[in-house]
């Protein structure tokens, strides 16, 4: 098998399962391990939570790539809701939530997350899948997340919230991701 054929092959592989035309990653026994990231909106509402702490309440999206010894491949899209709180004096930062991953083709997957970490650093923790739909039923698997935000643009609203967006990188990385036994 030609060298170009053999990357092509495992660039297939690692896709995270989301631009697979088949299953097939699924059809090995051992976990395929990949990084991957999404070029990510994040919006949200800032409400105060104490005198030096606010919580952020939104949703980060965006198009997601899995890396590849030939570059990024695009691998659908992927929504988390996220709820944080920040700490002002420490800008120590906690949160969790959960993400849709979406292919072209209609199939998805969804896991749970947790973070922590301070302002300008970003946010890291831990994705666990726990299900999808179609050619994505029965997956799990968990590897570490990163939301590294770089630019921010604050909005006060009439009510006294504020609106956040921001841009940045959702990070995968060292992902391992498993079929779940069928029954």
């Amino acid at each position: 098998m030609s060298y170009v054929r053999r990357a092509l092959v495992r660039a297939l592989l690692l896709a995270f399962a989301l631009v697979l035309p088949a299953a097939a990653a699924f059809a090995q026994d051992e976990p395929q391990v990949f990084n991957a990231f999404a070029v990510a909106v994040a919006s949200g509402t800032i409400v105060k939570a104490g005198e030096k702490q606010v919580m952020v309440i939104g949703t980060l999206k965006g198009p997601m790539f899995v890396e590849t010894d030939e570059g990024p491949v695009d691998a659908g899209s992927v929504v988390c809701g996220a709820s944080l709180r920040f700490d002002m004096d420490s800008k120590h930062h906690t949160g969790g939530g959960a993400c849709a991953f979406s292919a072209q083709d209609g199939a998805t997957a969804w896991g749970e997350w947790e973070c922590s970490g301070y302002d300008l650093v970003g946010c890291r923790g831990t994705l666990k899948l726990t299900g999808g739909t179609g050619r994505l039923a029965g997956i799990g698997g968990e590897g570490t997340m990163v939301w590294r935000p770089s630019a921010h643009d604050f909005r006060k609203q009439l009510d006294g919230t504020t609106l956040q967006n921001s841009t940045g990188l959702l990070i995968w990385r060292d992902f391992k991701l498993v079929a779940k036994p069928r029954p």
